[in-house]
């Protein structure tokens, strides 16, 4: 078009294209000046919708005059394309000072843009129009530093601000489908989720460019656009200053307050936004510092803002204030979080009194906190402990307080040569707190006065002894006392240094965090105690009976489903997590995280949804080790072990007193092939005094790869006797010795796995080490006895966990029908469930191709594992059930007579030894690779394969089916 003529305009040159239009530089011949040409572009020529859409923005911007927006000269039409002349601007985008550099901007130069747009934003309200896109990209500053606001092709007349006709003009605009169009990561939440729009919406959007400008980072983020909407309606971002140090306090005042989730508390009008920012702009000119026009370093696991975001590979955290528990459904353990918020409103019946400390004394963002013991003189036992589990609660939902972990208490009384149980009195907290390089402890009391009680709470300097902060409150009834607590708790946590809008924002009461019951809170408070000193068992009828008391106990429910997980009994587990999910609306945000989290990976199987609320909880939580410990897990179910020892480490780094992370780490170390770290992360955990199953689990599994048999006694030694433990040891030696060919050894220790499951009252896992027996059984050749063990495994515990392995079981003995029953029948009570979908149904399709003498379909169906293959897809990494679907495409091969296909599949056996481990299918690939030669006319590999494999099977039980098998043939090999 350049040279061309389009009605009175002269075409120039191209300026550039954006997604609604393509602008050229002009003149206009009439007048003698340039101007910038806008043209819809051709693929939206014939889009109504776009074409309106193009229509509406010179109907907006025509009616506004101001010097902060750009000029609409004229608008025409050349022979059916639409075109705008505008005025022509020489400059930038504010978008081309932000791509991809995540660079702070000067501050000066954040406030001279600021007010200039929300000058041009105040005279755009002022006539009764909404923009409704304010982004970076349309906002244009240009060579003299003026700041112009473009694109009003989404604004919106307001009806009292319009006449009817504009109104209905410039309404909208609405998608075919019904969702609202704009830009998703600069929406408010109102337009987010499709509501009505005022002046405030703009202000919101124009918060998150604040945000952007003054950290290089947007507040809001997401790989979907509907994880997108969903962290803008639900998610609080880091503070600014969090990312950028240099931001002055003033800034990130006005940022939280354009960035309200609730319109009614933020700046209800750009000329109240414009006052803010003319006072900083003010104060700044007069000595206060500017922002940094360096990067900001920011870790990606913390401060920085990042997509959102448990499992059956890593562990699954959650720690209350101080209490770990654990769980998936593999060995690594989901830890517990105990978390909720404080209400700040003054009921009825609360009196309030408030003891302030020298602002001086003030917390500071690395500063730990210790809760020590409620001191009860009511007498009545109903307050033991719940107190405290209530306050941990209600501060763990805190961003900015770090509470001293339960571990790490435990830990530190045992040096003290005191009893890890022993109470946390006031002198005892003070001695823990300094040994533990805290900043203070909480002391907390109880008493009665009259029929009222007095709840009061000091927070005490660990090294001086000095108060930083008291409060007391009164409740006029013990049905009151957790309401007044919590009331308590909010005031502590803003007199301790926390900003009154973080307290705000992470704000449940108390009550609704936890329960109206304190006979309910006191179970579940004893449940917490018995979880880390006795196991899921002796923990599971507390909690329980907290549910008994109060049906509607969130915060129970996803306990109860917790200590199931992590006792690897997966129906149950999912049972009480959707009923946690359900009630979710009554916890804070930090548990509506780790619930949610839980249900999308136990429930709904939707590993790309856990790994996004994990991702928005980290986000949300920086300094928590929770949402990095699990998501390890997710990314290990899938195969992506580094991944997964960058977030065990980080978690790691964030609570280094949790053995829960040790665990991890050593496992992720082990699976990469990396066991000198992992032996020397064992030993670190032991020197801290820390103890956590998988420690033990994956510590014996190095020792396997090592040759170690005497650490591999010890390890089985410590878990004799101990319920949910013994069984995972038991059930490893037993592949232990099936690797060896010991059947009948590793048939007695699969009874033994299987009785020590059942006598702990894991129905499910017992039923899971039977079908591992199963399994084992089928691919040694002895068909008939794998299916027996599968249908008595199926009637001990029929879920989609068994289901699947015996369907595996099934094709392996040529029962294609069953299996393929089973198979279509998970598929569609399943349709999110990202590991049966994506690793194990297609591993049993392709056994039952192979049962029916189809290698090629086989091979076919296993594409979509290909990526997977290496991953701890569960239903228990311990289980012999590891590279499944490289077993079998190997088999495939070799019935395809195709020899080198076959040997790079089991090659991959002696390649990732730390990922199988002992599996018997490592034992087993040796025999297939041993095959492979032989389809090659390979003699002497073929000879030394076979060679191998009998070597390690010297001592094997002699009536092996497949044994028998491959001493025939390597008899042939001449």
């Amino acid at each position: 078009m350049i040279g061309s003529t389009i009605s009175h305009y002269r075409i120039l040159d191209k300026i550039g294209r954006g997604g609604m239009g393509v602008v050229f530089k002009a003149e206009d011949i009439r007048l003698g000046r340039i101007v910038a040409l806008k043209f819809l572009p051709d693929e939206l020529v014939n889009n109504s919708q776009a074409a309106e859409r193009f229509r509406r923005e010179p109907r907006a911007a025509s009616a506004l005059n101001h010097p902060n927006i750009c000029t609409i000269f004229d608008i025409g039409d050349e022979d059916g394309r639409a075109f705008i002349a505008m005025e022509y601007l020489e400059g930038t985008s504010l978008q081309s000072f932000l791509d991809d550099t995540h660079t702070p901007l000067p501050l000066e130069k954040i406030l001279s843009i600021s007010l200039d747009a929300i000058n041009g934003l105040e005279a755009a309200h002022a006539r009764g129009i909404i923009h409704r896109d304010i982004k970076p990209a349309n906002i244009f500053v240009t060579s003299q530093g003026a700041a112009k606001i473009l694109d009003f092709g989404l604004a919106k007349f307001t009806a009292t601000q319009a006449s009817t006709d504009d109104a209905t003009k410039m309404e909208g605009p609405i998608s075919t489908s019904g969702e609202a169009l704009g830009t998703a990561a600069y929406m408010s939440p109102e337009q987010a989720l499709g509501l009505s729009l005022d002046a405030r919406a703009d202000l919101f959007s124009f918060g998150i460019v604040l945000y952007e400008m003054a950290t290089g980072w947007r507040p809001f983020r997401g790989d979907t656009t509907g994880i997108l909407l969903m962290s803008i309606v639900q998610e609080i971002p880091p503070g600014p200053m969090k990312l950028n140090p240099a931001v002055p306090a003033e800034l990130e005042h006005i940022i939280n307050k354009a960035l309200e989730k609730n319109a009614n508390l933020r700046y209800q009008t750009a000329a109240e936004m414009r006052s803010d920012l003319q006072r900083l702009q003010r104060d700044s000119r007069t000595g206060a510092s500017a922002i940094s026009t360096l990067p900001i370093p920011v870790a990606a696991s913390s401060a920085q803002p990042s997509a959102v975001a448990a499992g059956p590979a890593p562990v699954r955290s959650t720690e209350p204030v101080a209490k770990p528990v654990a769980g998936v459904a593999k060995s690594r353990r989901r830890p517990l979080w105990f978390t909720s918020a404080a209400t700040l409103l003054i009921t009825m019946g609360i009196g309030v009194w408030l003891f302030t400390g020298h602002r001086a004394h003030a917390l500071g963002e690395r500063d730990t906190v210790l809760l020590a013991d409620f001191a009860n003189s009511t007498g009545d036992a109903v307050f033991d402990d719940t107190l405290k589990q209530a306050l941990a609660v209600d501060l763990s939902q805190s961003p900015f307080l770090n509470i001293v972990s339960d571990a790490n208490v435990r830990n530190t009384l045992q040096q003290m040569t005191r009893s890890p149980n022993e109470r946390l009195t006031d002198e005892i907290a003070r001695e823990v707190c300094q040994r533990s390089a805290s900043k203070a402890f909480i002391s907390g009391s109880i008493s009665s006065l009259g029929s009222d009680y007095v709840i009061g709470l000091n927070a005490i300097n660990c090294s001086s002894g000095d108060s930083l902060a008291r409060e007391q409150v009164q409740a006029s009834s013990k049905e009151k006392v957790i309401d007044a607590l919590g009331h308590a708790t909010a005031r502590l946590r803003s007199e301790l240094g926390e900003s009154l809008p973080s307290v705000q924002k992470f704000d449940v009461p108390l009550a609704d965090a936890t329960t109206s019951s304190l006979d309910a809170l006191k179970a579940y408070s004893m449940g917490n105690k018995a979880l880390i000193t006795e196991g899921e068992t002796a923990a599971i009828p507390l909690f329980e009976r907290a549910i008994e008391l109060d049906p509607n106990f969130a915060l129970a429910y996803a306990s109860l489903g917790t200590a199931y997980a992590n006792l690897r009994e997966s129906d149950l587990a999912k049972q009480n997590y959707k009923k946690a999910y359900d009630l979710r609306g009554r916890v804070s945000a930090r548990e509506d995280y780790a619930i949610s989290a839980y249900y999308y990976n136990d429930v709904t199987g939707d590993l790309g949804k856990s790994d996004q609320t994990y991702e928005l909880y980290a986000q949300a939580y920086p300094r928590n080790w929770v949402p990095h410990n699990n998501l390890g897990g997710n990314y290990a179910a899938l195969g992506e072990w580094n991944k997964a020892l960058a977030e065990g480490l980080e978690a790691s780094r964030l609570n280094p007193d949790s053995g829960i992370t040790y665990g991890s780490v050593i496992e992720f170390y082990c699976r990469l092939d990396r066991f000198k770290e992992a032996k020397e992360t064992y030993q670190h955990a032991v020197q801290r005094g820390l103890d956590y199953p998988d420690l033990h689990y994956y510590r014996y599994g190095v020792a396997f790869l090592e040759g170690d048999s005497a650490e591999m006694q010890r390890q089985v030694e410590w878990a004799a006797g101990k319920a949910g433990r013994e069984d995972v040891l038991l059930s490893y030696q037993s592949d232990t010795e099936a690797f060896a060919g010991h059947l009948n050894q590793s048939r007695e220790l699969s009874r033994r796995a299987i009785d020590s499951a059942r006598l702990a009252g894991e129905k499910e896992t017992a039923a899971k080490r039977e079908l591992n027996e199963a399994l084992r059984e089928v691919e040694f050749g002895n068909v008939v006895a794998a299916r027996s063990e599968a249908e008595a495994a199926l009637k001990l515990g029929s879920t989609p966990s068994t289901r699947v392995l015996a369907a595996l079981v099934f094709a392996r003995t040529h029962d294609s029908e069953r299996a393929q029953k089973i198979a279509d029948e998970l598929e569609e009570q399943n349709p999110q469930n990202t590991k049966l979908n994506v690793y194990w149904l297609p591993t049993v399709r392709s056994a039952i191709a192979l049962s029916r003498n189809d290698p090629t379909h086989a091979i076919e169906i296993l594409q979509t594992a290909t990526a997977y293959e290496l991953g701890a897809a569960g239903p228990q990494p311990e289980l012999g059930e590891m590279c499944y679907p490289v077993y079998l495409r190997g088999q495939a091969y070799l019935t395809l007579h195709q020899g080198t296909k076959a040997a790079s599949e089991f090659r991959k056996f002696l390649d990732h030894k730390g990922v199988v481990i002992n599996s018997p299918l490592a034992a087993l690939a040796r025999l297939g690779l041993a095959r492979a030669y032989v389809l090659e006319d390979d003699t002497t590999h073929a000879r030394s394969g076979y060679q191998d494999f009998l070597t390690l099977w010297k001592d094997a039980d002699p009536d092996i089916p497949i044994l028998v098998a491959a001493k025939s043939e390597s008899a042939k090999i001449k």
